[in-house]
């Protein structure tokens, strides 16, 4: 566990119990201080969409209805338009992100999960859902159509 802004805990949920051959997807950002990961397992991916201190589409029952694996290119994509998530996000490149493909009404979208950790945490956003209580504009989560090209449902954790 990582203190957050002293009150806020960061948990870090490593998948138990399951084994595979298949390593994840890694897309790198642009940027040396911007890492972003396709979450390609249901599990860890069910995992990152349960937030604690934002709104997400897994906190409204019955609103996911499936996931999917994006594409590289679909990433690419998303990340070519970034920058639209300012102001309502300061320099969304600077951050981590965690992709999952999620199914909402039918629709595939792209689920964001965007953080900063401190170089010094042992953590694999590769394999491992990174979710934080707390913490503020230092965690942002939102989604992504892929059709589109557009942002919605953006969400930034509360602070204590």
């Amino acid at each position: 566990m990582y203190p957050l802004r002293g009150a806020g805990v960061l948990a870090i949920l490593a998948l138990a119990g399951c084994a595979t051959t298949q390593r994840p997807a890694s897309v790198p950002t642009n940027l040396k201080n911007g890492q972003s990961w396709i979450i390609p397992r249901q599990g860890v991916a069910e995992q990152v969409m349960q937030t604690c201190s934002r709104d997400s589409p897994a906190r409204h029952p019955g609103q996911i209805s499936g996931y999917w694996l994006p594409s590289h290119q679909q990433i690419e994509q998303l990340q070519a338009r970034q920058d639209a998530l300012t102001p309502t996000i300061a320099e969304p490149r600077k951050f981590d992100r965690q992709y999952v493909g999620v199914v909402i009404h039918g629709q595939q979208l792209i689920y964001i999960n965007a953080f900063r950790l401190p170089t010094t945490q042992q953590v694999k956003p590769a394999t491992e859902a990174i979710q934080a209580c707390d913490g503020g504009n230092m965690f942002w989560g939102a989604l992504y159509d892929p059709q589109t090209g557009a942002f919605s449902q953006i969400a930034v954790n509360r602070t204590p």
